[in-house]
């Protein structure tokens, strides 16, 4: 099934004009690259097919995650990356150009990024709330945030996922499930950002100047990253190969199932 699924739209792969991947269980997991990312990031470059990482993950700066990259051998820059924290920053920015203080439920990296954007962090008198990813995270501060919000301060969530995947043994608690506890100790809802919001990739194909419709999104979970294809309208690519995060599961159809990114190279070239 889905190999008749795959051969009946690899013809849509010719229109593509720029990639997105998502990173853990996509081009590596935990400490381990996956032996198909390099070969297929050269074949995007040999195409003149740009890529950009995109997560939801904002424990990370852009500095970070081009360090990050290059210890697994990957060269990138700032431009190769697109997260949660650019999409909130794009999102103030467009729809609520006036808000600049924000309270912060996030790690010293993300704060830096918001420092950088223009805005403010501050513990008082915020425009908005920010609750994402808190490896810093206090008691006193997730009180702080909720209480921000019980007043009607308006909130944002910069992704829904509940858990980071890794290959230790731990639960890492992520901004989906922080999230949920402000929401029900303030008794209101934050708005939802992230994967599998349509902007975030409606946003990150307008840095490469081409229209959702002309890329191809690729990534493990269902709920977030093909998601966030579907809802944008781009084409959508779900890895299920070992070290996927198959518990993710949505009621979104992809566009192509593979095991990794080599069975999709080798399905891309197969048009050709």
């Amino acid at each position: 099934m889905e190999s008749q699924r795959n051969m009946a739209a690899v013809g849509q792969l010719a229109a593509v004009r720029a990639v997105f991947l998502d990173m853990d269980g996509t081009i590596y997991h935990g400490g381990t690259l996956y032996p198909t990312t390099m070969p297929f990031l050269k074949f995007l470059a040999d195409k003149d097919i740009p890529y950009a990482f995109c997560s939801n993950n904002s424990s990370y700066s852009k500095e970070q995650y081009v360090a990050r990259l290059a210890k697994y051998g990957i060269p990138t820059d700032r431009r190769n990356f697109y997260t949660s924290t650019d999409f909130l920053i794009d999102t103030l920015k467009a729809e609520h150009p006036q808000w600049k203080r924000l309270f912060l439920l996030g790690v010293p990296a993300m704060a830096a990024e918001l420092a950088a954007a223009d805005f403010q962090v501050v513990d008082d008198e915020p425009d908005a709330v920010v609750v994402s990813f808190d490896k810093t995270l206090t008691y006193e501060r997730l009180c702080r945030a909720a209480w921000f919000v019980h007043i009607g301060v308006p909130g944002f969530s910069t992704h829904p996922d509940v858990f980071c995947p890794t290959d230790e043994p731990t639960r890492l608690v992520d901004c989906g499930a922080i999230s949920r506890c402000v929401e029900l100790a303030a008794g209101k809802s934050l708005c939802q950002l992230g994967k599998p919001h349509a902007g975030f990739l409606t946003r990150a194909a307008e840095r490469f100047g081409v229209k959702p419709g002309q890329t191809l999104m690729v990534g493990d979970r269902l709920a977030t990253d093909i998601a966030a294809g579907v809802n944008a309208g781009t084409l959508t690519c779900h890895i299920v190969g070992p070290g996927a995060d198959l518990s993710s599961v949505a009621d979104v159809t992809p566009t192509f199932v593979c095991n990794d990114l080599g069975e999709l190279q080798q399905l891309w070239t197969s048009n050709y």
